[in-house]
């Protein structure tokens, strides 16, 4: 089925709002290139973007761009914890990604009992990629009580993903 567009007007696409084909496609080109460099490194990694800038996917590309890929992914939004009982899901899901990647989806979210959990089990578990994903996670440092090793520990290596709307220079 073909769309009624008048001719020459941009087509529209769904994954950034406001831009040209092109430039939406140099973004995400950019953020693949971003993703393809931290492939291959252990290091924790944060991905910092606003919401629906990306996050997730980039986080795929590094799993799936890199040495793990044959191995689990392993994706948890940390809004949806709240009141579960994260003492006995949380070693589970560290379990399940072993040799693979865990990627915390708005770890920003997580209280300070469950950031201090999140950092024991980081520590027991070198057999997992750490990934995490936040609108800011400097931002939300003054506003949440960070456990004081758990934040820099995350952001030891970073993506920034541009905002959605932001035009390419």
């Amino acid at each position: 089925m073909s769309s009624l567009r008048p001719s020459g007007a941009a087509p529209e696409t769904s994954a950034a709002p406001g831009l040209g084909q092109a430039d939406a496609v140099g973004l995400l080109a950019t953020a693949m290139e971003t993703a393809r460099a931290h492939a291959a490194d252990d290091t924790p990694l944060l991905i910092s973007g606003e919401h629906s800038s990306g996050r997730a996917r980039v986080a795929r590309a590094v799993h799936y761009l890199g040495p793990r890929r044959g191995r689990p992914f392993i994706s948890l939004h940390c809004a949806t914890l709240r009141g579960a009982p994260l003492d006995s899901m949380l070693p589970g899901l560290v379990q399940l990604a072993a040799g693979g990647t865990l990627f915390l989806e708005g770890i920003a979210s997580l209280p300070a009992g469950g950031q201090a959990l999140l950092w024991q089990q980081a520590q027991r578990a070198p057999a997992v990629r750490w990934i995490a994903g936040a609108e800011e996670l400097q931002a939300r440092t003054g506003a949440t009580a960070w456990h004081s090793t758990l934040a820099p520990w995350l952001a030891m290596a970073r993506i920034d993903l541009p905002a959605r709307g932001a035009a390419r220079v």
